[in-house]
């Protein structure tokens, strides 16, 4: 057993009924002393981040000798704050775009002014969207792992704005109004088409792999191999950008377009974090040829 310090970095983090000390069993896991510290504080659990004076961060799950906690250490604790899961918040986002497409295209009179037929862009469209976030839905049920319970509640917001917003209203609005341009060539039309189909399906795997990495209730992280990954660290970031520029290609505006550019940067700056973790957490054993999201390029 030992002692440890407890304290919060700022004096206006301060929280409740927070001990000065702890005493801590050293062959104890991480676990033991975030709920020693919730049970005194009643602060649940996700909430508390700890983390020692070098700011190494304590991670859950993780055997505390590995820290060297010795009598009279320091923990700083911080509060994060009301929580939500990630899956809560996946399905938030994802439920959006069905949402906002599905009413853009059957009111047509309360945004547009009139009814008319839907030409077949937009027919292909509303499927692709409605196919693309049930699939998020149902991925977010029965596929994801997700590393961290939870995060801080008003981050549903800043997250759910991207799709609410930009996949949502943008995309929706501009494209479900009367069209009157001429309808693409039927060989790009179904290549564009089968692009979407073969970027879907293979996001899809890709997802299936990731999630056979890491057996349920674990924050395990092994290297990928197989479809894609021999390629790029992420190749579910990259098989999703090519999905939606077949979307800009089918409908052709302008609010596909900067749904696809701001969507693909924010991936691409995900992977270059992602490729670097592995090679961190995999050194000497990481494939050097591999790029981060785009093969052979970056």
């Amino acid at each position: 057993m030992v002692t440890v310090n407890i304290r919060t970095k700022s004096p206006k983090a301060k929280i409740s009924r927070l001990p000065s000390t702890l005493e801590v069993d050293s062959k104890s896991t991480v676990e033991s002393l975030v709920e020693a510290l919730s049970g005194v504080t009643k602060l649940g659990t996700e909430r508390l981040r700890l983390t020692l004076i070098d700011n190494t961060r304590l991670i859950p799950g993780t055997p505390l000798e590995k820290y060297d906690l010795q009598d009279n250490s320091i923990v700083y604790v911080k509060d994060l704050g009301p929580q939500v899961s990630w899956a809560t918040v996946f399905y938030i986002e994802y439920a959006g775009p069905i949402f906002i497409h599905l009413l853009l295209y059957n009111c047509q009179a309360l945004f547009y002014g009139r009814t008319y037929e839907h030409s077949l862009m937009q027919k292909t469209l509303l499927i692709m969207v409605l196919i693309h976030y049930l699939k998020r839905e149902l991925e977010t049920l029965f596929v994801h792992r997700f590393s961290n319970a939870s995060m801080p509640f008003l981050y549903i917001f800043r997250n759910s704005s991207h799709y609410w917003f930009l996949s949502g209203v943008l995309l929706g609005y501009f494209s479900y109004k009367p069209d009157t341009r001429t309808p693409l060539p039927p060989a790009i039309y179904y290549s564009l088409v089968g692009l979407w189909i073969y970027a879907e399906t293979s996001n899809f795997v890709t997802h299936l792999i990731l999630s056979s990495l890491r057996p349920k209730g674990t924050t395990q992280r092994k290297i990928p191999f197989g479809y894609g990954f021999n390629l790029v660290s992420c190749p579910n970031y990259f098989f999703e950008s090519l999905s939606w520029l077949a979307v800009v290609g089918i409908t052709r505006t302008w609010s596909a377009a900067l749904f696809w550019l701001v969507s693909t940067v924010t991936m691409y700056q995900w992977a270059l974090k992602k490729h670097s973790k592995y090679k961190r957490e995999f050194p000497g054993k990481y494939p050097k040829s591999r790029k981060a999201i785009f093969p052979y390029i970056a």
